[in-house]
């Protein structure tokens, strides 16, 4: 019972799920299923396609084959293409923290929302805004320079919840493949920026500095 009270908590902060009544968030509260992974954990369950994600605490990591291609935090969702039977094989997600994640059979939640349209319209605003943020960063891609390119992502992936205020488990590999460029253009920008005294490199690390500074960079155009 304090399982589900404390899953209902969580649950009713978020707007996704705003104006259902209590029987409905404990039938949903009673759909999700808990589950904890460790730090460098698979968190999709194989054969995945079948299920919906709900970052509950921590950070994860989206794995497109070998490209990372976003980092997600609390209340945010993953694996929605199980909703059209389209189960994402090459995809990994692997956890950046010890982290907490809600799932659920896609199938049922699908029925919750033919039950609720309050909720289907709500999922359907949050598909259509990771569709938005993915041309977003497309458009980034064909417009903007590495910098400002670079800076946008740190600042967005930043954990603010540390001191200092980090990139964490991320090489400058990842950061290279998820704006579309190379290793060493990254390598220069960030090196460049750290003899300004705005981040500090580590081994799979950026420490932001000074923010307003990379938020300069990233809205120079």
């Amino acid at each position: 019972m304090g399982r589900v009270v404390n899953k209902l908590w969580f649950l009713r902060r978020l707007d996704l799920f705003e104006g259902m009544s209590d029987p409905e968030m404990h039938q949903l509260a009673l759909l999700m299923r808990d589950r904890t992974c460790r730090l460098g954990e698979d968190v999709t369950v194989r054969p995945s396609g079948d299920r919906i994600y709900l970052v509950k605490k921590g950070r994860v990591r989206v794995l497109s084959g070998d490209v990372a291609v976003a980092v997600l935090g609390p209340g945010q969702m993953f694996g929605t293409s199980a909703f059209f039977g389209a189960a994402a094989i090459d995809q990994r997600v692997v956890a950046l923290d010890n982290v907490v994640i809600c799932d659920a059979p896609a199938g049922r939640f699908l029925q919750m929302m033919a039950s609720h349209p309050r909720l289907a319209a709500k999922m359907t605003m949050l598909m259509a805004r990771q569709l938005f943020d993915l041309e977003q960063i497309a458009q980034r891609s064909a417009t903007e320079n590495v910098g400002q390119r670079l800076a946008d992502l740190l600042l967005r992936l930043a954990d603010r919840e540390r001191e200092p205020v980090r990139v964490r488990d991320l090489s400058q590999t990842d950061l290279a493949r998820m704006i579309g460029a190379s290793r060493e253009s990254v390598s220069r920008a960030l090196g460049r920026w750290e003899r300004q005294h705005a981040v500090a490199i580590g081994q799979r690390s950026v420490d932001i500095l000074d923010e307003d500074a990379l938020r300069a960079v990233a809205n120079s155009g």
